[in-house]
């Protein structure tokens, strides 16, 4: 069964792709008909089949940035270059190395148990919060709520904060993803709300860190792996605990709401699920299979050098496609096909390498207890396709609902 709505055209190219109505029927071909191909209208390279997906982001000659501009020019000068500069996701130098570990063992050493504990108690506040229940727009609020709203906590961030610490990320997250990949216009007024925004999240988690009975476990556990891997630079665990709530602000978002569409547009199979609770993680799974948050990402060439059987030059630049490569039948049989009861399911959303996400197990779990809390709190799905669009981004897909 597939989940998707027909469209009339293909993305323009592949970084339109991500906000594009239904992209899949392009990345599949992409996948299969050009696995690893040089665009020449746009001037980068692009990687689509999951062997070619693998060796970009498995190889030690592609960087996460180029090599003489780790951070955008753009963003020089300001608080927003300190935060995107020692984000250990975009290093590639050796103290990123150590301290990716420590991001890497902090986030898995937190109990599962307890998180989903407290992502339950505060839907339940947040419900109490919103007052509504039924709309539109209270489900797309929730949605962006829970998830950085649970890593907050974990962090030690008081609820206080919350509204600030969710209006700071989105300015940052705006201003950076312009800088870096043009998407949406980098404009004088964003780059400020950036800055702005990243100096106000550093001044609000240097003083957590230091005040030992406000420390959360996360924080707490993130400093105590980097001084046990020898990474004494205070700025650095700063900056990558923003980094656990900047990777949470969208993705998990985008997870809850494209979990909501393919339960919106299979009635049949909501409920299936609403019989039966313990389907919503395979249905998760699927969806981050056929509807994937990440829908690609950048890399760049440190050196010359042989990336799927072509020459590149350093310097170039790949676009890594993870949404074709989970179309790739040699990664999926019938990648085509909505099945949570698929045997041996794959897909790359959390990527492949040293840059591998650790929030594998993490973030599924908080979207899960999101997805059970709507099923049950009740929500409009027959209003999400007609209220759908999305977020204007070159690289992630989120939906947004708006009436």
């Amino acid at each position: 069964m597939n989940t998707t709505i027909s469209a009339l055209t293909d993305p323009e190219h592949v970084r339109a792709a991500p906000s594009h109505r239904d992209p899949y029927a392009y990345y599949g071909r992409l996948a299969r008909e050009q696995p690893f191909f040089h665009d020449d209208a746009n001037g980068w390279w692009v990687a689509a089949s999951a062997a070619a997906v693998k060796g970009v982001l498995t190889s030690k000659i592609c960087l996460t940035r180029p090599l003489n501009k780790p951070i955008p020019e753009a963003l020089l000068g300001g608080a927003a270059a300190q935060i995107f500069g020692r984000l250990v996701r975009l290093r590639d130098d050796h103290v990123g190395d150590k301290l990716r570990g420590a991001v890497t063992n902090a986030l898995r050493g937190v109990d599962l148990g307890q998180v989903a504990a407290l992502a339950h108690r505060r839907a339940m506040e947040l419900d109490g919060d919103a007052g509504e229940t039924c709309s539109v727009d209270s489900t797309m609020t929730f949605m962006f709520a829970l998830p950085v709203q649970v890593v907050a906590q974990l962090l030690g961030i008081p609820q206080v904060r919350f509204g600030d610490v969710m209006t700071w990320l989105g300015d940052y997250g705006a201003a950076a993803a312009a800088a870096a990949t043009g998407i949406p216009a980098l404009t004088a007024e964003l780059l400020a709300r950036g800055h702005h925004g990243a100096q106000a999240l550093f001044d609000l988690v240097t003083g957590i860190r230091r005040d030992s009975q406000q420390c959360g476990p996360l924080l707490h556990a993130l400093a105590n792996e980097a001084k046990r891997v020898g990474c004494d630079d205070e700025a650095d665990i700063i900056v990558n605990a923003i980094g656990y709530l900047v990777q949470g602000y969208v993705a998990m978002a985008s997870l809850i709401g494209s979990t909501l569409l393919a339960l919106a547009r299979q009635p049949a199979l909501r409920m299936q699920i609403v019989a039966d609770p313990t389907l919503l993680r395979p249905l998760i799974q699927e969806v981050l299979l056929c509807d994937p948050v990440t829908n690609s990402t950048f890399r760049f060439m440190a050196r010359d050098g042989k990336i799927a059987g072509q020459m590149l030059r350093q310097g170039e630049m790949i676009i890594v496609l993870l949404a074709a490569a989970n179309r790739d039948p040699a990664l999926n049989p019938d990648p085509d096909r909505f099945d949570i009861a698929r045997a041996d399911r794959k897909y790359l959303e959390f990527g492949a390498g040293v840059h591998a996400c650790p929030a594998d197990k993490f973030a599924p779990l908080i979207v899960e207890v999101a997805v059970a809390h709507l099923l049950h709190r009740g929500l409009p799905f027959e209003q999400l396709e007609a209220s759908l669009t999305y977020a204007a981004s070159g690289h992630v897909r989120t939906p947004l609902f708006k009436r």
